[in-house]
């Protein structure tokens, strides 16, 4: 039975939900946001990306670290139909993503880096390769030694309408930033999303550590709830019915109130139909 009736979502609920938990992080700051990628849990950690300066696709559902999901199922489609999430301090907010590509830059070189990116996996907000939806983010996998913020970091881009020679830029990437930092790089105006990467341009050292550029789709978030330790539970009306395509990588990206964030749990429920 389709997805587009209450009829359909019930007949296609998948009876055991998805649990996922992960231990306590340090994040940079307030504001700064924090992916627990690389922290252990229920949800074990992941590894970082590979495939030097052109990268490698993440393609699950056999990726250490990424939250769990239905099987595929031929003519099928996943929906997350609840979610519950709780968090143990100073997380504002989550966002739930599909992790899709990852690069490894040198840090150290300030110049243009060239980037020939794989095609990026079908899982736009359509399921194709345009890219609708999909956006960057600069990733550390180890604490970097740059002693003040860095805020001319940039990467040349095709976006989702084809148009190459696009400029997404980086506000402000932030001091010795540790691992698990996770800013979101801004699209030049008018784009919905990106194809394909061309180059990256830091602009100022990092010194040492490693970042990453990642291209990520954000499937829904999972506010926690203010409260520390209560559980905050949403309806696929609250979430907006997602759609999570076969073979997703699921990755949290926390919105953190404080450096010490505590410990989060949650589940999903899905529909497959």
């Amino acid at each position: 039975m389709p997805l587009s009736s209450m009829d359909g979502l019930t007949a296609a609920i998948i009876g055991v939900p998805t649990v996922w938990g992960k231990d306590p992080v340090t994040a940079k700051a307030a504001g700064i946001p924090h992916t627990p990628w690389y922290g252990t849990g229920i949800v074990g950690a992941g590894a970082a990306p590979t495939g030097g300066l052109n990268g490698a696709n993440f393609t699950g559902p056999a990726v250490a670290g990424q939250i769990g999901m239905p099987a595929a199922v031929a003519g099928a489609t996943s929906v997350i139909l609840r979610a519950n999430a709780t968090q143990a301090g100073n997380v504002g907010g989550m966002w739930l993503v599909d992790r899709q590509w990852g690069n490894v830059p040198v840090v150290t070189t300030t110049g243009a880096q060239a980037i020939t990116q794989p095609t990026l996996p079908a899982r736009d907000a359509s399921a194709s390769t345009s890219g609708v939806g999909v956006v960057l983010a600069l990733e550390c996998s180890a604490a970097t030694g740059n002693g003040a913020p860095i805020t001319n970091t940039t990467v040349s881009y095709t976006n989702s309408a084809g148009v190459a020679g696009r400029t997404a830029t980086l506000t402000s990437f932030p001091a010795t930033a540790p691992q698990g930092t996770f800013v979101v790089f801004s699209l030049q105006a008018g784009d919905v999303g990106v194809r394909s990467v061309q180059s990256i341009t830091l602009g100022t050292s990092y010194v040492s550590g490693q970042i990453h550029l990642i291209a990520f789709r954000l499937v829904c978030e999972l506010p926690p709830g203010p409260v520390t330790a209560v559980t905050n539970y949403l309806s696929f009306t609250q979430l907006g019915r997602p759609t999570v395509w076969d073979a997703s990588v699921l990755q949290l990206v926390y919105i953190p109130t404080g450096t010490a964030v505590g410990a989060t749990y949650g589940s999903l429920s899905y529909a497959q139909g």
